[in-house]
């Protein structure tokens, strides 16, 4: 590489770095800070739309679960379906975390992708344990 081809650069790196420099005050008046506060956003009017569980806290989201399971009692009270949803949930969850480990697989992250995919074992674990517990006759999930 020749001088020549480094110097533009250089060059370049100077006249930004002057522009940028030359942009900055060196101080700002106290005056001028209040100014600025004035039309600042009011930053206290922000209120999040999604919080740790969804918008919920932890007390919210328990006693939602609570009323949604009263609801499917109310709604079947056979154990079997309970086992039928729990069978769900669990596949649900078996997916996800095999999608998401072979996601972060294909980027390159493979360590990431090895802990979502041993957890996604013990998903399916869970669902060949749920397999054999039987909820009598009809249980169409059971082995």
């Amino acid at each position: 590489m020749t001088s020549s081809a480094l110097t533009g650069g250089l060059f370049l790196f100077v006249l930004c770095m002057s522009y940028m420099t030359a942009s900055i005050p060196d101080g700002i008046s106290f005056a001028d800070l209040q100014a600025l506060a004035k039309d600042a956003p009011d930053d206290s009017a922000i209120v999040p739309t999604k919080g740790p569980y969804n918008g919920l806290n932890e007390e919210q989201l328990k006693d939602l679960v609570e009323t949604y399971l009263e609801n499917i009692h109310e709604a079947c009270p056979h154990p079997m379906f309970v086992k039928a949803i729990i069978f769900r949930l669990i596949t649900n969850m078996l997916e996800w975390h095999t999608v998401a480990g072979m996601h972060q697989i294909d980027d390159n992250e493979t360590e990431n992708g090895m802990y979502w995919l041993r957890d996604a074992g013990k998903f399916q674990s869970m669902l060949c344990t749920l397999n054999t517990i039987t909820m009598g006759e009809g249980d169409f999930l059971c082995e």
